[in-house]
């Protein structure tokens, strides 16, 4: 195990464009007991468990930078107080068990699961520590850990939006994917519908390296799209990889989980970034003064589903306030990313006209929509 102490805060300011806050629907159902001791929010000690390097970025490193900032917002030490395990394998059962025990040995209020995997066996663990808040990234399965994810596909919307608008006169983007998993083809789906929303006729070719994090096979994926005439991409993926293939070759694309423009600023437009900070903080605030809920379930969107900054080298800013009007559409309810009618790839209709698509179908996407070139289709 790999144990590493923060000091600092790392990389990135995640907000840019961005008027409306999260949204309201942490802590809906039938909730457990909320735990009842009450300690100074700054006193509050943290644990965070990640299945990478918290420097990956990508994922881990968008996970640390909101509970940085979520510690720094509510006061607490992130050199004393914010003890981070990094490489803790979603498939050891036994390292996760062990990594637990030692955050609570050094005294853990709340340990934060930062990979979805991790959601069973903490639940599990949560009996054997009543006094530790367990929270974990993941949708609300389970009753006895708090539960929290972002409507990231807002993001991804905007991302496909603005990629549209960049593309004028073309129809064709494409999109750099990792697993075949419902989050990532959530992620292509939101994308492909925000290019159709700016043009009808837009469709996404999509490129898979069946891996979370591959280097070499984003970069071919890239260069293979870039080949075949696309100029402007999406992506879900970890690594830099993409976004410098296109520098290199004179295509353009946005970043995913961090800001990626300063591995590529001839190349990235914006990226969609995780803003986890303002759940986060909700968590410790609760926590500290004994009203927290350990069965909550946070699912938000606003400016948690963030955009980094745009590259005002790149974007025009006709297009920059493009972006942002739809940004408040859908932060008013004006715009539904998934409003109906809305089809499939195979000529199935997903969503009937005037009906949204319910959260559980959103999360759970077995589809592409029918846009999209290159899906795998179930």
């Amino acid at each position: 195990m790999k144990k590493k102490i923060v000091s600092m805060l790392m990389v990135t300011a995640l907000v840019a464009s961005l008027t409306a806050g999260c949204g309201s629907s942490s802590g809906d159902g039938e909730k457990a007991d909320a735990k009842k001791e009450k300690k100074d929010v700054s006193e509050l000690v943290i644990g965070e468990m990640e299945y990478s390097v918290v420097e990956d970025g990508g994922w881990a490193q968008s996970m640390h930078e909101g509970l940085v900032k979520a510690c720094e917002n509510v006061g607490i030490d992130t050199k004393t107080n914010l003890i981070t395990m990094e490489e803790i394998s979603e498939e050891d059962t036994s390292l996760i068990e062990s990594t637990v025990e030692e955050l609570v040995d050094e005294g853990a209020d709340i340990i934060f699961g930062c990979s979805a995997g991790y959601a069973a066996i903490l639940s599990e663990l949560q009996e054997e520590y009543p006094d530790v808040v367990f929270a974990q990234q993941g949708n609300d399965v389970y009753d006895n850990i708090i539960e929290f994810q972002i409507r990231g596909y807002e993001g991804d919307f905007l991302t496909g939006y603005l990629s549209a608008l960049m593309n004028e006169g073309y129809n064709q983007l494409g999109f750099c994917a990792s697993m075949d998993e419902a989050s990532v083809r959530t992620a292509i789906n939101s994308y492909a519908l925000g290019a159709k929303y700016a043009n009808p006729d837009a469709t996404v070719q999509v490129l898979w390296a069946d891996s979370w994090y591959d280097l070499d096979i984003e970069s071919q994926n890239a260069k293979t799209l870039i080949d075949n005439g696309i100029k402007y991409m999406g992506m879900e993926a970890s690594s830099p990889a993409v976004p410098q293939t296109c520098e290199e070759n004179g295509a353009f694309c946005v970043g995913y989980n961090v800001d990626m423009q300063a591995s590529a600023p001839k190349a990235v437009l914006t990226s969609f970034v995780w803003n986890w900070a303002p759940i986060f903080e909700d968590i410790m605030k609760k926590t500290a003064d004994g009203t927290v809920d350990i069965s909550a379930n946070y699912y938000e969107g606003g400016e948690c589903a963030a955009l980094a900054p745009f590259n005002k080298d790149l974007v025009p800013q006709d297009v920059q306030d493009k972006v942002n009007e739809l940004r408040e559409k859908i932060n008013s309810g004006e715009v539904q990313v998934y409003a109906g009618e809305l089809k499939d790839s195979k000529g199935n209709v997903l969503v009937k006209e005037g009906e949204t698509m319910s959260d559980e179908d959103i999360l759970a996407q077995d589809f592409f929509v029918d846009n999209v070139i290159g899906g795998k289709d179930k």
